[in-house]
């Protein structure tokens, strides 16, 4: 099979306790492509988006992008290659929410150089794009944790990486804006990025298509076409939990939605 801009092969984690997190994942992701990781709280899938941003080393097993093994890059290389969107990260200095977008500009920038007219422009074009014109100059510190969530997108979207990983991107936000974030995703894929992003929506996984990725808590990792991994039956083993897979007519969809509690 030929690799993908991004390779996975084999790729197995374990702490020091020595209990593994995952082992022998494999997948290839190519531009414009989304992947969407599915799996329990606990079942490490952070943690395989950490080793896939070269944040921590896999114990076995490669990742290559672009060709070359991620040891290969410089912190700089790999930071045009690949951006990530973590969870959520600790707010210290008051930096305006323009500033700290900017700040996704870093792997193009000198030691001593200042923002160029591109890298204005880019940044411009990103929080047009994820409705934060609005926020420019407050201090990134006293905003809301959902507008920080999308502040934080902009912010890899102006790094223009290769590749973007986003943990769980639509926590912290309201019904209208965990849809943003989603067409954001699929229109990111479309502008030529190539996308992998942890959920534990499948309904979010089937509106997007595409590639799924099931990551289950003994750390196996299933992947395959969305209407193939998102089934009623698979849902419920990993969740715990009554779901049906449906069509619904009035949306023109299949959902993927609970039973009556």
């Amino acid at each position: 099979m030929e690799e993908g801009f991004l390779s996975v092969r084999g790729a197995s984690f374990a702490y020091a306790s020595g209990q593994p997190v995952f082992r022998d994942v494999s997948f290839d992701l190519r531009k414009g492509e989304v992947l969407t990781i599915l799996g329990p709280n606990g079942a490490g899938k952070s943690t395989l988006l950490n080793c896939i941003g070269g944040l921590l080393r896999p114990g076995a097993g490669t990742i290559r992008v672009d060709g070359r093994a991620l040891s290969a890059y410089f912190p700089r290389q790999l930071a045009q290659r690949i951006g990530y969107v973590p969870q959520m990260q600790a707010r210290t200095y008051d930096f305006t929410v323009r500033d700290y977008i900017a700040m996704g500009r870093a792997p193009y920038i000198g030691l001593w150089q200042s923002p160029s007219r591109e890298d204005e422009r880019l940044v411009d074009e990103a929080m047009e794009r994820m409705g934060l014109r609005h926020l420019a100059a407050k201090p990134y510190t006293h905003i809301s944790g959902g507008e920080y969530q999308q502040v934080l997108i902009a912010r890899v979207m102006v790094q223009q990486a290769d590749v973007i990983l986003m943990d769980e991107p639509t926590n912290h936000l309201d019904y209208g804006n965990q849809l943003k974030v989603l067409r954001q995703i699929r229109q990111l894929a479309a502008d030529g990025y190539g996308l992998i992003w942890t959920t534990h929506m499948p309904d979010h996984a089937l509106m997007l298509g595409g590639q799924i990725a099931v990551l289950d808590q003994d750390g196996v990792f299933e992947t395959g076409d969305a209407a193939e991994m998102i089934t009623g039956p698979r849902m419920e083993r990993i969740y715990g939990a009554r779901i049906c897979k449906t069509y619904v007519e009035a949306a023109g969809r299949d959902a993927c939605i609970p039973y009556r509690l």
